[in-house]
């Protein structure tokens, strides 16, 4: 059985290094991502397809799971055909697991459904019971409609479902979690030698023959797409609510009738500053993050604004931007190093750098206020918005069947929004992606206005997301897309053409070095010549060591796998350079932490035999589904 764990580990070499996308794609798309049968079709499982556009979709989806995993990804690490290839894995393997399930007669009932939902926490009211509004309100502002969420969400039960029944006997004993711990906990220290694809590209003079072929060959990248000029009337809540008016006497009445809304207790006012550092974040990034937040300490004790030094480094997202304000809160709602910190504060005062699990805060304390209701005054600003918008809500419908039935009249958009107290909009000309971005439009809804005639106007509001509203929209102008002439992209195609060639020399003169370091009479020399270029790395677990080096799973495998010290044979590729890797020191996993996770491993290693057997089952699947993949360029 240890064996077989340990085989199965190594093959998670890569599994591991595309963690997050297996959970994500296992087990939250689910049947979603195959609902959508469109051209262009990028691969065939058994029959059935995977379009190109679902393929992007999720593509797009893994970027962000991975970045919000490890914040120092770069953007060319992750758009390699290495990274791509394992998202298409995934949606191969969830097509194939679920038509699996369906040909074993596994399904999950609609009431089970139910039941599953009612019990997740988040979509409960005040009372601990389901509430509906709460639901939809939730999968709103994660931008998932109730569908979608609730097939995806059977998808994954299925999946469950089948995992159980394939691993109904499996049982791990001691030495062989053991084993896994081992495995897991191992730290390795890396020796590297690096050729930077840039250094070599500088030295490339393209010829007009290669930027001829260079062109000829990557046509499709330098093509203008079709793009629209648009007149266009946005129908949101919000802007129908600024010509909501609401009196200070329903203000009033609402704040009274809602009056236990804004009891509080006792509750403290605060600023911060984050240096996001990952949890996996070696003790090198730790160091330099904190070193940062002490400048930043320097700063303030000189007498540097504390909301100035916020909007310039802060990495909140939600707050940055207030020059770091956090809403008032009471104590127990933040995690406990920032709230200890907070809470040893006066007013005015700042603290040191905080270590939080998101990373080095700096905070200062604004003030405290004692348990009672927040005043009228504090309160009204947010009550008058609900209101306002609460009454826009129930008047959207009607504007939107008006104005529809004016479109369909020949009425123009200048005079609708006359009608309403708003003012029609022009856009520049855009893009597809840029109608999607800018309206937070889908891109079957892009694509309408994109088909019409010049002059026409859609005739159906389009649905803005997430909750943001509909659009009326004419298109004035539309251009189709067009190839750009070499003279145009020579820029582009001179940069390509020494990247491409840069790379191929990065590559030999790795290989050639490699051939030097592997002669021991040589050996000694090619490193000292190199040593500018010559790395040791601090110890790496696999997680760490996929923050490093992660643009190359193959890298990561054969180190981890290395028997000895030697040279590993071949270069490796990464997104901006070559690397010649060796092992430099293996650090064994500690016995007394075996002692303190022992029974978490028995645990995990009884979930690894699971997957094991599960793997079998999509092993025997691949073996038995024809697989095929059409548009293999879209994975380079």
């Amino acid at each position: 059985m240890l064996d077989k764990l340990r085989r199965h580990a190594e093959g998670w070499g890569i599994k591991i290094a595309f963690a997050i996308i297996i959970i994500v794609f296992v087990f939250y798309f689910g049947m979603g991502n195959f609902s959508e049968h469109k051209e262009p079709v990028l691969a065939y499982v058994g029959g059935e397809a995977i379009s190109a556009n679902e393929f992007q979709k999720a593509y797009e989806e893994a970027v962000t799971a991975m970045r919000r995993q490890n914040p120092g990804a770069s953007a060319e690490s992750l758009n390699t055909p290495e990274f791509k290839q394992a998202v298409l894995s995934q949606l191969v393997n969830t097509k194939l697991v679920l038509v699996a399930a369906k040909k074993m007669g596994i399904t999950v009932s609609p009431a089970e459904l139910r039941s599953i939902i009612s019990s997740v926490p988040a979509f409960q009211g005040a009372n601990g019971a389901f509430d509906a509004g709460v639901y939809k309100n939730m999968l709103a502002q994660n931008h998932i409609t109730p569908a979608r969420f609730e097939a995806e969400l059977k998808s994954n039960q299925i999946i469950q479902k089948l995992q159980g029944y394939t691993a109904l006997a499996s049982m791990v004993g001691e030495p062989e979690a053991k084993g896994l711990f081992q495995w897991a906990r191992e730290d390795v220290r890396i020796d590297t030698i690096t050729f930077p694809i840039k250094t070599y590209a500088d030295q490339v003079k393209p010829s007009d023959a290669q930027l001829n072929a260079y062109y000829e060959q990557h046509k499709g990248l330098f093509k203008q797409p079709a793009r629209v000029r648009l007149a266009y009337l946005p129908i949101s809540v919000s802007d129908l609510a600024a010509a909501q008016k609401v009196s200070d006497d329903d203000v009033k009445q609402q704040y009274e009738a809602s009056a236990d809304t804004y009891k509080h207790p006792e509750q403290i006012h605060a600023r911060h500053i984050l240096l996001l550092v990952p949890p996996s974040a070696t003790q090198a990034v730790v160091d330099k993050t904190l070193a940062q937040a002490k400048d930043i300490q320097a700063q303030l004790k000189k007498g540097a604004s504390f909301q100035t030094l916020a909007q310039k480094y802060s990495q909140d997202p939600g707050s940055a931007h207030k020059g770091g304000e956090l809403p008032w809160f009471a104590q127990g709602s933040m995690v406990k190093p920032f709230e200890d910190a907070a809470l040893a504060l006066k007013p005015g005062q700042i603290s040191a750098p905080v270590r939080t699990q998101y990373g080095w805060h700096i905070i200062q304390l604004e003030g405290t206020r004692p348990a009672g209701m927040v005043p009228l005054d504090e309160a009204a600003p947010e009550i008058r918005k609900r209101l306002a918008e609460e009454r826009a809500g129930e008047k959207i419908s009607e504007i939107l069947d008006k104005s529809m039935d004016q479109i369909a009249a020949g009425v123009k958009l200048d005079k609708i929004a006359q009608g309403l107290g708003l003012q029609v909009k022009q856009s520049d000309m855009l893009d597809t992606r840029q109608v999607q971005s800018l309206f937070g439009l889908k891109k079957e809804a892009a694509d309408t206005l994109f088909a019409l005639a010049d002059g026409a106007c859609a005739q159906t509001p389009l649905a803005m997301e997430p909750a943001r509203g509909y659009l009326l929209a004419q298109k004035i102008q539309g251009m189709p897309e067009s190839e750009l002439p070499l003279d145009k992209v020579k820029d582009k195609v001179i940069a390509g053409v020494k990247r491409d060639e840069g790379r191929k020399m990065a590559v030999a003169k790795a290989k050639a070095v490699l051939a030097e370091l592997q002669n021991p009479a040589s050996q000694e020399k090619a490193i000292s010549n190199y040593k500018p270029d010559f790395k040791t790395s601090a110890p790496l677990d696999r997680q760490s060591a996929i923050a490093q080096f992660g643009g190359n799973p193959q890298l990561l495998q054969d180190v981890f796998a290395a028997a000895d010290k030697s040279w590993l044979k071949q270069p490796y590729e990464l997104a901006d350079a070559v690397l010649l890797a060796r092992l430099n020191e293996r650090i064994p996993a500690p016995e007394d932490l075996w002692q303190q996770e022992k029974g978490a491993w028995l645990g995990q290693g009884a979930a690894a035999f699971r997957q094991e057997l599960f793997d079998a089952m999509l092993k025997n699947l691949r073996a038995t589904t024809k697989i095929e993949i059409v548009r293999k360029d879209l994975l380079n």
